[in-house]
């Protein structure tokens, strides 16, 4: 095969192994010191199917009959197989393993037929939190011998290479052993491996048994057209996979989301009008669920599977906690209709899921009591923050999540940049953010509530080059000065020039602010820009804001 240089994508991938799972955890008890196997029926026979390493150990192997065991060992215990249960153990066991990475999920599809129990972790960049990988296995291993799990591993920069190794890298019958492949050395290590750790079919497996391919090392020594014209693309792909030649996705095991409702059609449906119906019918029920447990949805996720199992995705954030099924509706709708190629419904949508994938607590407003008290609940109106929030989300809907933003406080002294504008759709800051961002703020009865979108400069008259004005003219108006208060002195932020955060217009030198009121009782915020003789000859005068 044409060598080309692995893919340096400095993953690091862990494949879990556990031959004997669904006896190991069964629920069934019995004694640890005999035989045990798990049997299910098999062309009118009862078979062996799950073996404790015990019963291996005594010459049973999977695929025998239950007779046959039983003339080689006349004690052994018997249970009926429940592989639904031992998948959910499984499943288990993958959430629980997310105190490791977050990134877990069941082992990818395989061409073999035969099927085991493996998972596979993600753990790039987390392996220093436990002292180093082989340190973060010793930490599985402790934690599965505890609970009488026999568990193999390794660890390889590829799916591939890590789920072949576990499986074949050695014939070590210990109940853990570990495999830690070096970064990039994934084609050293498999290629001595046989071609069924490549996740080959039974066919291709005993196609390689014929022509005498022992290991994956005598198929990567055949050109790649070669190999596809005799075995076809499958075992190609996988030996690229295998040796960080090709890209291979890992599917993370996540937990169902705990507020979820479907809808099953019997036949499917094509029209836009029934579908927003049925949409419309899953956001009440889903609001119902919410209200029950006092939350409410920041994202919903909307999937609608066609007859040819196509499944068309849409998503919704919410700028506020809602619970409103008519509010989520509307916002469906009002997306669903301004696609821009529409909604290929195919042959027919046959099912609906809506899931609130990501969802906080609300608290009930007090309502109003006296006059309002006999009236209906539909007719009373909403709290002001939810009337906000819903305002948010069509703004959003018609005009986009980048578009439509909010000011937020931001921790500067310089007063342009004092507030920032966010999108409405980003998540609020904490309470415990919030008082520290406010003990530093100045006092706001020294700010005006009417501030000037740039500084407008005017013609200051004052006793002294560094006093207060007592007479200036702003947009063609003179005003006398009758008090003055200040001055307050804001330094430019050198840091913001150093990391370019702050424009080269913006407060390069020291202001001086003061608070005046004029002769008819209006009062301005007006600055002095430059310290006289130390930044500038001649400093400038500005308007910045207007008092009530």
């Amino acid at each position: 095969m044409r060598d080309s240089a692995p893919l340096a994508t400095g993953r690091r991938i862990v494949a879990l192994w556990f031959p004997y799972w669904a006896e190991e955890t069964t629920q069934i008890a019995y004694d640890k010191t005999q035989s045990f196997a798990l049997i299910e029926r098999s062309k009118n026979a009862q078979r062996l199917v799950g073996l404790t390493p015990l019963a291996a150990q005594q010459g049973l192997r999977l695929g025998l009959s239950l007779a046959d065991a039983r003339a080689l060992l006349p004690d052994l215990q018997t249970a009926m197989a429940e592989p639904r249960e031992a998948a959910a153990r499984l499943q288990k066991c993958a959430y629980w393993l997310q105190r490791y990475t977050p990134w877990v999920g069941h082992d990818p599809p395989s061409d073999s037929e035969v099927k085991d129990y493996g998972l596979l972790l993600d753990v790039s960049g987390c392996a220093h939190l436990f002292g180093g990988e082989r340190a973060l296995l010793a930490d599985m291993q402790a934690r599965f011998l505890k609970r009488g799990i026999t568990a193999h591993a390794a660890m390889a920069g590829t799916v591939g290479a890590a789920w072949g190794l576990v499986r074949f890298g050695a014939t070590a019958k210990q109940a853990w052993r570990q495999i830690i492949v070096p970064e990039g050395q994934e084609g050293e290590a498999v290629l001595p491996l046989p071609p069924a750790a490549l996740r080959l079919s039974g066919g291709h497996i005993d196609l390689c048994q014929r022509l005498g391919l022992a290991t994956i090392g005598d198929l990567a020594g055949f050109a790649r057209r070669e190999l596809t014209r005799r075995f076809g693309p499958a075992p190609v792909l996988r030996l690229e996979q295998a040796l960080g030649q090709a890209g291979e996705s890992l599917n993370p095991c996540l937990p169902p989301p705990r507020f979820l409702v479907r809808h099953n059609l019997a036949h499917g449906v094509t029209q836009m009008q029934a579908l927003a119906q049925l949409i419309a019918d899953l956001c009440t029920r889903l609001a119902v669920q919410l209200q029950k447990a006092s939350h409410g949805a920041q994202r919903l996720d909307l999937a609608l599977t066609r007859s040819d199992n196509a499944v068309l995705a849409l998503s919704l954030p919410l700028a506020h906690p809602c619970a409103d099924g008519a509010h989520m509706a509307r916002l469906f709708e009002e997306r669903l209709s301004r696609l821009s190629r529409g909604v290929d419904a195919g042959y027919g949508i046959e099912h609906l899921s809506l899931a609130a994938s990501r969802t906080a607590p609300i608290v009930q407003p007090q309502e109003t009591m006296g006059a309002f008290e006999d009236s209906p609940r539909s007719q009373r109106r909403a709290a002001p923050i939810a009337a906000l929030g819903g305002l948010y989300d069509r703004l959003v809907s018609r005009l986009g999540a980048q578009v439509v933003v909010r000011p937020v406080p931001h921790a500067s002294y310089i007063p342009e940049r004092a507030v920032k504008l966010v999108p409405v759709l980003t998540p609020e800051q904490g309470a415990s953010d919030k008082q520290e961002l406010s003990a530093s703020l100045p006092d706001p009865a020294t700010r005006p509530l009417f501030m000037l979108c740039a500084p407008e400069p005017i013609e200051v008259i004052a006793e002294i080059p560094e006093g207060a004005p007592y007479r200036f003219r702003w947009r063609r108006v003179r005003h006398e000065i009758t008090a003055a208060y200040g001055p307050e002195r804001i330094s430019p932020e050198w840091w913001a020039g150093l990391t370019g955060d702050t424009p080269a217009h913006q407060n390069r030198q020291t202001r001086d602010y003061y608070r005046l009121e004029d002769t008819q009782g209006h009062r301005f915020w007006v600055y002095r820009d430059g310290l006289y003789e130390r930044e500038t000859t001649q400093p400038r005068w500005f308007m910045h804001g207007v008092f009530p």
